[in-house]
């Protein structure tokens, strides 16, 4: 089968496209022939060597997780689902090869939702992750609601796409850093006040509006100031949900009563199947998206790695 793989890790030009034989297909998975597989930023850190003591990894290693496509293929223990469904689902395991970036890709049966007639290949593949990710941070981790606040970081980018809209739909304030190209994008999503990371200093918009703090923030930005003032930003009784790293240690803060954690996605199909309601019925709607060739996948995690993507990037077999 055609696909993207690396044989080490390092910068995108380790990703080659070529043929590799069709994954193994385990008792609880179903094949699905890719239609479209989207990129997210941890593709990217996997492939850097990042989140080894989370995720090891078996060379040669396809990257992603999201797919959309039809099932060609049904393991034996698995029930309800036949071939030629066409479906689209979060492909994690915690253990790192059988990606999402080739013509074929296996995925457990409990990951997978069925994909609508009025949902595209292309826009099914661009859901998953960040849809799963926004709404179990926001409204099961974080159990966010009518009338609190939240501080969504980057609200132009995949996961912050989502999280604007089910911020809205749980009835909180929602504020997010973006640049001013951005600005009309995410208040298009429902954001109420609208920050210029590159012209302002976002903790003292929020903390001039909210003296208290918010209650809940979800930071998706790495650097150590921006992880530092997560946890100063959001108040007592609050949650932070980290995306990308575990909860900082901070002596001044040690008692500060914050529910905090890294927030790990969980595939899960029958969520998803339900969340589709919410798009359905346009509380949520599809980010912005840019179509690529797997063969361009260096370059969509190129692009990844800028920070200025708007949507998702999907790739397309």
């Amino acid at each position: 089968m055609r696909a993207v793989f690396y044989h080490h890790h390092g910068d995108a030009g380790v990703l080659v496209t070529g043929e590799l034989p069709v994954p193994p297909l385990q008792d609880d998975e179903v094949l699905v022939q890719v239609a479209a597989a989207a990129v997210n930023p941890i593709d990217r850190r996997l492939r850097a060597g990042e989140l080894q003591a989370y995720l090891p990894r078996t060379f040669p290693v396809v990257p992603g997780f999201d797919l959309s496509g039809r099932i060609v293929r049904v393991g034996q223990a698995v029930s309800g689902w036949q071939v030629g469904d066409e479906v689209f689902g979060l492909s994690f395991t915690w253990s790192v090869q059988h990606g999402t970036y080739a013509e074929f890709a296996p995925v457990r049966a409990s990951a997978i939702a069925r994909k609508p007639e009025w949902l595209s290949h292309t826009e099914a593949a661009a859901l998953p992750l960040v849809t799963l990710t926004a709404w179990q941070s926001l409204a099961e981790f974080a159990q966010l609601g009518a009338g609190q606040s939240v501080l969504v970081q980057a609200g132009a980018g995949g996961v912050g796409s989502l999280a604007i809209p089910i911020a809205k739909h749980l009835g909180a304030r929602v504020y997010t850093t973006a640049s001013a190209a951005n600005a009309d994008y995410v208040r298009g999503l429902g954001a109420d006040v609208v920050i210029d990371y590159r012209s302002e200093d976002y903790a003292a918009v929020i903390r001039a509006q909210e003296p208290a703090g918010v209650d809940v923030v979800l930071e998706s930005i790495l650097t150590d100031a921006a992880i530092e003032t997560a946890m100063r930003l959001v108040k007592h009784g609050g949650a932070v949900a980290f995306m990308n790293n575990e909860p900082p240690d901070i002596p001044d803060l040690r008692d500060k009563p914050v529910k905090a954690a890294f927030v790990h996605h969980r595939a899960d199909g029958a969520s998803l199947q339900q969340l589709l309601g919410l798009f359905e019925r346009g509380v949520l709607r599809v980010p912005e998206i840019r179509v690529m060739d797997l063969s361009e996948a260096a370059e969509a995690h190129r692009l990844s790695e800028a920070g200025h993507t708007r949507g998702k990037i999907v790739l397309r077999p």
